[in-house]
Formats: C-alpha cells, sequence, structure tokens
C-alpha cells in the first residue's frame, strides 16, 4: 500500500496515474472540480479527504509501503499565514511523525522557492546555519523552509522515518495544472494566448541584468520529476533534502520558442508590464545545481525533452476553448 498525500493534484495525480497497479490511498480536500478529471485517470484507489486521514493511516499503518506527502498550500501569492502553516507545516509534521513512528519510508515536495531570490545559490548541500540565512519574501516560500528546518533538527536527534527526501522541486510544468488557474506554470498561459491570440505575453525585466525575456528558469517536467522520484529510490541515496531540476536554466524566450514548435504554431511575443504583486519576490534565475543527485541524472539521459512536451502541449490544447 502506498499513500499520496496531494494525490489529486498536479504532481500528486501525476505520480498516481503511474502506480495504479499498487493499492492507493490519496489524500486530498477533492476542493476542485476540474481535479475529478485527473481522478478518472487513476479508477479503484481509495480516495480520503484529510480531514478524515488520521484514523484511516492509523488503520493501515502496518500496510503501508511508502508515504508520498506532496500536499499543500503551493500558491505563491498567498497571504493568510495561519493556512500556510496549517496546510503546509502542521499537517507535514504530522505525517513526519507517522511515518517515524511507523517506520514508514517518507519523500515530501518542497521547493526551490526556499533559495529565495538565488543570491545564496541553489545547492541542496546547504547546511543548517546556510538555510537558515536564506532570506525568504514569500509566504509559501516561508512554510516550506520551516519545514525543512524542522526535517533537519529532526535528523539531529535521530528522529526520522528509515528513508527520508525532501524534494526540492524548481519550475514544474505539465498536464493536470488546470485546477490551479493563475497558478499554473507558464505552459498553460502561454498556450491558451498562442492559441486565441497567435501571441505569448512575457514579463519586461525590472533588473537591470537581465533583457526582457532572458529572464531565466530551470524548467522541468512533471514526467521528468516523477522518473526522477523513481530513480531517487533505485539509487538508495543518502537521506536528505535533493533538488529536483534539470540544471539547465532556459530564457523565457526560448522556453516560449520551445512550446511554440512543440504546438507547430508560430506566434509573436509581446512584452507586459510585470504586476505590482510579483515584483518583490519574483525570481530572476534558478538552476538546480545537481552534484549530489549526479548518478540519478545519469539515470535520465534518455529523457526526451522534446517529446515530452510535445505529449504536454497536445493534452493542454485540447482543453482550451
Amino acid at each position: 500500500m502506498i499513500v499520496i498525500t496531494g494525490g489529486a493534484g498536479f504532481i500528486g495525480s501525476t505520480l498516481a496515474k503511474t502506480l495504479i497497479d499498487q493499492e492507493l490511498i490519496i489524500i486530498d480536500t477533492f476542493k476542485n472540480i476540474e481535479q475529478r478529471i485527473y481522478l478518472t485517470e487513476i479508477p479503484g484507489v481509495r480516495l480520503v479527504n484529510l480531514k478524515d486521514c488520521k484514523p484511516i493511516l492509523n488503520y493501515f499503518k502496518n500496510d503501508i509501503k511508502y508515504f508520498y506527502h506532496l500536499g499543500a498550500n503551493s500558491s505563491t501569492d498567498q497571504t493568510i499565514l495561519s493556512e500556510a502553516v496549517d496546510t503546509n507545516i502542521f499537517w507535514s509534521q504530522f505525517y513526519w511523525d507517522f511515518c517515524t513512528n511507523n517506520k514508514i519510508p517518507f519523500m515530501y515536495a518542497s521547493s526551490a522557492a526556499t533559495y529565495g531570490d538565488g543570491s545564496k545559490g541553489f545547492s541542496d548541500k546547504m547546511t543548517l546555519n546556510e538555510l537558515k540565512d536564506i532570506e525568504i519574501n514569500n509566504v509559501y516560500g516561508w512554510s516550506k523552509m520551516y519545514f525543512d528546518i524542522f526535517v533537519l533538527n529532526q535528523e539531529k536527534i535521530r528522529n526520522t522515518p528509515p528513508i527520508w527526501y525532501g524534494l526540492k522541486f524548481f519550475n514544474v510544468y505539465g498536464a493536470n495544472e488546470y485546477h490551479k488557474k493563475k497558478q499554473s506554470s507558464v505552459v498553460h498561459p502561454f498556450l491558451k494566448q498562442l492559441k486565441l491570440t497567435g501571441k505569448i505575453e512575457l514579463f519586461k525585466s525590472l533588473n537591470k541584468n537581465f533583457l526582457d525575456g532572458e529572464q531565466q528558469r530551470d524548467f522541468v517536467s512533471v514526467n521528468f520529476c516523477i522518473e526522477f522520484m523513481k530513480n531517487i529510490q533505485k539509487q538508495n541515496m543518502k537521506n536528505g533534502l535533493l533538488n529536483v531540476g534539470t540544471g539547465q536554466p532556459k530564457t523565457f524566450i526560448s522556453f516560449a520558442n520551445d512550446i511554440m514548435n512543440a504546438f507547430n504554431k508560430k506566434g509573436k511575443i509581446q512584452f507586459i508590464n510585470m504586476p505590482q504583486n510579483l515584483q518583490d519576490h519574483y525570481q530572476y534565475y534558478t538552476k538546480s545545481e545537481n552534484s549530489k543527485t549526479r548518478k540519478v541524472h545519469e539515470l535520465m539521459v534518455d529523457f526526451n525533452y522534446s517529446e515530452d512536451l510535445k505529449l504536454i502541449v497536445k493534452n493542454i490544447v485540447n482543453r482550451i476553448n
């Protein structure tokens, strides 16, 4: 039996679809009607509402072989502290303790948002003190960093699951993001703009070190992430925080052109002003430092980014109207 929290969400539902031959427990709030489509792709699994999960987990505790904690409030513009603490910290600590007490391997979603503006680098080898020195400018990044630090403190006192990994996902894109609306990856709005208007809108740069459209992100496919997660387990990686990114950042102009090519539709790039609410915490550059997971990346050398993007684009475009 395998547990996936956030299993009706973006990464969680994509993972669940690859594990339908397993007995699955999916824990989520099931608030978004769009998620019903994801769930039809993973039929016959046990769906458990978040508020009801504690007795269910306790009942099946001896049967659970692996626990993926991917549930979170992932909105980068959230402002209600209590909601972030409840969803991203309290529940994460509960699952950590549950897996520790019952000796269940545990993998959870952290985020590259924990690197702040990137001025301290993007290394998953940072010490506890180095992580504490990073300035986080939004509630989401702060909540993810809080739990990372909690985990590292638990490791110091040897109060951990037998196997555990905290995955610092970089700029993940893919299908099954429809419920995220404005918080979806840029692939979704870019494709909608391209299909309906023949244009892709990119933010103008407010940083003198980056020209318009030359901002760079480590864009990584959700399908790459899922394979990466499975290969971490195959490699028996040492417990710890691990980056999940390509290590090869692309400019927004380059990524927009990749999307056009995958859609087989050329469009015009138009630069627009960056919204005020993004300006203070906008990341101009992200790059996963991957030396710690070199062996995992060696297993991924045959991953075909172009073909994968074509499949993702086809899935998304078919739902645009």
